[in-house]
């Protein structure tokens, strides 16, 4: 199963409106621990005042036609969309705007997040204006269940061309009775342009958690469709905790240069049915023989059949 992008015109952004009160402060969710969850109050789609053709005819060139069932629906409530649709399985990512600004910048913004024509919730707890603190900028749909989010972070003093920093925010979306609820897990470790950042050892390594997203070799390519189910975390005494679906363990790593390799890892042996990775999981680890750090993406290469292993990393939010 592969992520699909509705893409139109020239622009692409990943904005949209709120479907609910604005209980929170743009960007002061961001900086709550845990992280709030606005979507089990509503996640009802409000009708709302359509844009003015004059403006729409302004900003033609960023506005998206419906061309989904979900689109048609927003659409009929008033909505305008723009940027791209994302589609993961039942899962769609959809952008919409109340309005924009004199260079056609969306107002009043936020991401819906559908489950077949139901909505699983929204990527802010009210609407966002852009180039203002904790802005959406980006989404990446991983899996059927998962997402992730990035936020522009400006300081007081920050031009508006140029936020500090971007911080990430992973997404899943869990069953909520005949329903599917979308829940903020946790914040991406971000720092000044990560995104270059390309490195391999040990001290890249220390006191990080990664989850597996995929694997790709010769013979093909593995999408994990629960990331959050394969974990590896590494310590600073050189040891590791494993997560391999139902099952958990541990073991050792060492590292030289761009070499890695991991040293009596162990999990339990229970059986998480017929559809588990954790066998291949650890196989991968198992086989590994290097491995370098791009951004918060983390790839562990290994010998023959089991490819390159390709890890996000995240954090995990005090309770």
């Amino acid at each position: 199963m592969k992520n699909l992008k509705i893409k139109f015109l020239l622009a692409t952004f990943a904005f949209i409106l709120s479907c609910g009160g604005n209980a929170f402060a743009q960007s002061d969710w961001l900086d709550m621990k845990p992280l709030p969850n606005w979507n089990e109050r509503s996640r009802a789609i409000l009708q709302t005042k359509k844009i003015s053709q004059t403006d729409l005819a302004q900003c033609r060139n960023i506005v998206r036609p419906a061309s989904l069932a979900v689109d048609h629906l927003l659409t009929k409530y008033g909505w305008t969309l723009v940027g791209e649709a994302q589609i993961f399985g039942k899962t769609t990512v959809v952008t919409v705007a109340t309005g924009f600004d004199g260079q056609c910048r969306p107002r009043g913004f936020d991401t819906l997040v559908f489950v077949g024509d139901r909505v699983a919730g929204k990527l802010s707890p009210g609407p966002m204006d852009s180039r203002t603190d904790g802005y959406l900028t980006n989404v990446n749909l991983i899996t059927e269940t998962s997402l992730t989010a990035y936020y522009a972070r400006y300081r007081a003093n920050d031009p508006l061309c140029c936020p500090w920093k971007t911080e990430a925010v992973t997404f899943i979306i869990k069953p909520d009775g005949k329903n599917f609820l979308l829940v903020p897990e946790m914040k991406i470790s971000a720092g000044e342009n990560t995104e270059n950042q390309s490195s391999g050892n040990a001290s890249t390594l220390s006191n990080t958690v990664w989850r597996w997203q995929s694997s790709e070799s010769a013979t093909g390519k593995t999408t994990v469709n629960k990331p959050e189910n394969y974990q590896l975390e590494f310590m600073a005494n050189g040891k590791i905790r494993v997560k391999a679906d139902c099952n958990t363990g541990g073991g050792s790593y060492t590292t030289e240069d761009n070499n890695i390799s991991f040293v009596r890892i162990f999990t339990t042996k229970k059986f998480c049915g017929e559809n588990s990775l954790d066998s291949r999981f650890m196989q991968g680890l198992e086989s590994a023989r290097n491995f370098r750090v791009e951004g918060n993406n983390l790839l562990i290469g290994g010998e023959g059949e089991n490819g390159t292993m390709k890890f996000f990393r995240v954090y995990r939010q005090d309770k």
